[in-house]
């Protein structure tokens, strides 16, 4: 079938020696060594083929509820005489019956069930067995009931995450076995179901009740199995010739379009960013009472019901602009291609997040690209403040904003063309499978011909950044500018109970542009850093530096020490268009409180850079200034059409 575990295909015992070089750790092995390993994929004798899940009789008061899953499977040993499903210890089993109609012998160790076959079952044959169970969800895990309130009616929905699902249906719950389902659900007759795939039928039946059923035709995760019942209204779009929905309370149903509307935009983007036409048989999006932000179930997301209200779309759209697309995303990143453990996690929600700015690119411009990933890198940092762990490992703490930021890099080092090759040679070589971190390796050296494993090396496999101190020196006579560059990272993680630890890189090789301004014009030099002391010479400076900018393109993701005359910052600010190198510079001028110039520079974006996060930092850092000096352009943020530069203005006057 489709997805049993991958084996690891090393290109080389080069590859080997430099991911060893890069990524030691004091008990023997490297957490490269750990990922590459595939030690985190469990080991299971079966394929899971199908899935055909039947749930009833739903129970408001006790939470409770009655399931019938049948489920298929191959052998993939000879002999196979036991299947160990993924089964929570608060569902109580009533039976197991075979295709034939035997009882069959089961046992329940801890939260899974042992099913033994009537006879072993041979190496490739097929096995087919329902069980009936009775369901009593406790502490909302698995299955999550909501009594009806005045602001939200009565419902039920599961909330898989990687480990709910086993906790209200028997089922194989690793990533790394995928297989097709069906989801039967009956309910009140006033509810409507949701869940993955095509819908079949929906019937109405005797008693008040109702019956729907979804099958999922495609193999996908298991932990992306869903289920969502209430009385909803559904609100259509349509994006070349597939059905996408919009599932809300009837309260909400004139919100909906207003708030998902741009989903078929978003769908055409990432169809023709990736190359990968979107790959289900629709799109729903359903909301749920008190849900955690997003579940990206297999072509049907649950979300959050907080749906804005109209000045909310204007002033904080985190809902449309960030959680719509990171879940939309995911159906290519994580549900057509999946990560294979939850080691390789981040190419599921690095990607997903990395996605998100790429449409704020393609739907706002450049600029609010670059704002967002300002956004993903200052929540890297207080991350990675709390605890170091690299993306690649098990239940890294920063797969989300590290791994965004490092396909950036990534993007930046290739180029775009380049990089949606690899991502499209990713995707297709790996649909309706698993993929590891190596595999997108492969995927970036086969499309590209480039060998990245130093980036593997650095970024993936090993924590933190490049913290870089950096000292200027003009010399006229040689028409030179000298930059001292250190790296000053340390190495500072302590070991494990046993012997392990997430090592910091003391050098990472880092491509960087550095432009120098003058009156005579601009030079720019390329250059890798890549010693923990380096001194780069960069000739043809003709005239006294107006502005020198480490890191032109904000290529390398990094913390910067770098102290510059105010004219330099206050040029940078003025007249560089990235949105890192200008926030940098405000943080600079924003330390020269007693400065004039520097108060004059952040008086002048305050009021009129030509974006209004550069003009909402520049009048929060003109709060610490003297308040006869920066008046007016504080005045000016209180009137701008931004609440953003409005709420730092406010905030700025005290």
């Amino acid at each position: 079938m489709k997805c049993s575990t991958r084996s690891i295909h090393l290109r080389s015992v080069a590859l080997v020696a430099a991911l060893l070089a890069y990524s030691t750790s004091l008990g023997g092995q490297s957490n490269a060594e750990r990922v590459l390993s595939g030690g985190h994929t469990p080991s299971h004798d079966y394929d899971l083929i199908h899935q055909r899940v039947e749930v009833g009789n739903f129970d408001w008061d006790s939470t409770a509820f009655d399931g019938r899953v049948t489920t298929t499977v191959v052998s993939l040993r000879p002999g196979l005489d036991s299947v160990i499903l993924d089964m929570g210890r608060q569902l109580e089993v009533g039976s197991i019956i075979s295709a034939k109609g035997q009882r069959l012998q089961y046992s329940r160790p801890g939260d899974t069930l042992v099913v033994r076959p009537a006879a072993p079952v041979p190496f490739r044959d097929t096995l087919r067995f329902t069980v009936n169970y009775r369901g009593r969800i406790t502490h909302g895990r698995g299955l999550y009931f909501f009594q009806e309130e005045p602001d939200r009616p009565q419902q039920v929905y599961s909330g898989g995450g990687t480990d709910g699902n086993p906790r209200w249906i028997p089922t194989y719950g690793a990533p790394h076995d995928k297989a097709t389902w069906e989801v039967i659900a009956t309910v009140p007759e006033r509810f409507t179901v949701v869940s993955n795939g095509r819908l079949v039928s929906d019937r109405r039946g005797a008693g008040g009740v109702r019956t729907t059923h979804w099958r999922q035709e495609q193999p996908a995760s298991t932990y992306l199995l869903s289920l969502v019942a209430a009385p909803l209204v559904k609100v259509s779009d349509r994006w070349r010739g597939i059905s996408v929905d919009y599932y809300v309370y009837p309260g909400d149903s004139l919100l909906a379009r207003p708030l998902f509307s741009a989903t078929p935009r978003m769908m055409e983007t990432f169809s023709r960013l990736t190359g990968v036409r979107y790959p289900w048989a629709k799109y729903a999006q359903t909301t749920a009472a008190e849900f955690i932000g997003g579940m990206e179930n297999v072509s049907a997301t649950t979300l959050v019901d907080w749906l804005p209200d109209a000045r909310a779309y204007r002033d904080r759209p985190w809902y449309q602009h960030t959680l719509i697309p990171h879940e939309l995303a995911h159906q290519w990143f994580g549900n057509l291609v999946t990560a294979q453990n939850w080691a390789n996690y981040w190419l599921n929600e690095g990607f997903a997040q990395f996605m998100v700015g790429q449409y704020w690119g393609a739907k706002l411009g450049r600029q609010a690209e670059d704002h967002f990933y300002l956004n993903e890198y200052r929540q890297y940092l207080a991350t990675d403040s709390r605890k170091r762990m690299p993306l690649a490992t098990y239940n890294s703490n920063n797969v989300y904003s590290k791994g965004a930021l490092v396909l950036e890099m990534l993007k930046k080092q290739l180029g775009p063309e380049r990089f949606w090759r690899a991502v499209n040679r990713y995707l297709t070589r790996h649909r309706y499978a698993n993929a590891t971190t190596d595999d997108l390796r492969q995927a970036v050296l086969q499309a590209t011909g480039e060998n990245l494993d130093w980036f593997w090396s650095q970024w993936i496999y090993r924590a933190g950044h490049p913290e870089f101190t950096v000292a200027a020196d003009y010399d006229a006579g040689s028409a030179a500018l000298t930059l001292t560059v250190r790296q000053t990272q340390r190495d500072t993680a302590t070991a494990d109970s046993t012997g392990f630890r997430f090592a910091t890189a003391l050098v990472f090789r880092s491509p960087i542009a550095i432009r120098v301004a003058t009156p005579a014009g601009d030079v720019v030099a390329r250059v890798v850093i890549d010693r923990r002391e380096q001194t780069v010479r960069i000739g043809g400076v003709r005239a006294p530096p107006t502005m020198v900018v480490f890191d032109d393109s904000n290529a390398v993701l990094k913390t910067l020490t770098f102290e510059q005359p105010t004219a330099w910052l206050a040029s940078q600010l003025a007249r560089h268009p990235d949105l890192w190198n200008r926030s940098w510079a405000i943080g600079q001028l924003a330390r020269r409180t007693s400065d004039t110039l520097a108060a004059a520079a952040l008086s002048r974006a305050a009021r009129a850079a030509d974006y209004d996060l550069t003009r909402a930092e520049a009048a929060a850092a003109l709060g610490g200034f003297p308040a006869g000096r920066v008046l007016p352009a504080l005045q000016a943020a209180l009137r701008d059409t931004s609440a953003r530069v409005r709420r730092a203005g406010v905030a700025a006057l005290g």
